[in-house]
């Protein structure tokens, strides 16, 4: 038996989205992944469960894309980061960086610069 709990390591889609497209250090990528690990909340349980479930069902690259453009929108990953923090999940510090680097990849629309 392990004194310290094993971490569930994030998996590859989220640790290349956070940090090749939000450009999130790999401590932030893994501080937010851990803290949806351990939400007991739907929303947070929901986002989790759909990047997890991209593993199995991404065959195709227009679905990665509708997986980034509405279960990973800039809104709906704001809201789940106000939603961790609420919690006590993150850190308002923690969060509001993350939210930073998600704001400056959206646009006028609150969607993605270029997609």
């Amino acid at each position: 038996m392990s004194l310290w709990p094993k971490r569930e390591q994030a998996p590859p889609l989220w640790r290349v989205f956070c940090t090749e497209w939000l450009s999130l250090s790999r401590t932030k990528t893994e501080q937010w992944w851990q803290a949806l690990t351990a939400s007991g909340w739907s929303r947070a349980a929901t986002l989790r469960s759909t990047v997890l479930g991209q593993r199995v069902l991404a065959t195709d690259w227009q679905q990665v894309v509708r997986l980034y453009t509405d279960h990973m929108a800039p809104g709906e990953l704001i809201a789940r980061l106000e939603d961790l923090i609420l919690e006590g999940r993150l850190s308002p510090v923690q969060g509001r960086r993350i939210k930073e680097h998600v704001l400056r990849l959206t646009d006028r629309t609150g969607q993605w610069k270029g997609v």
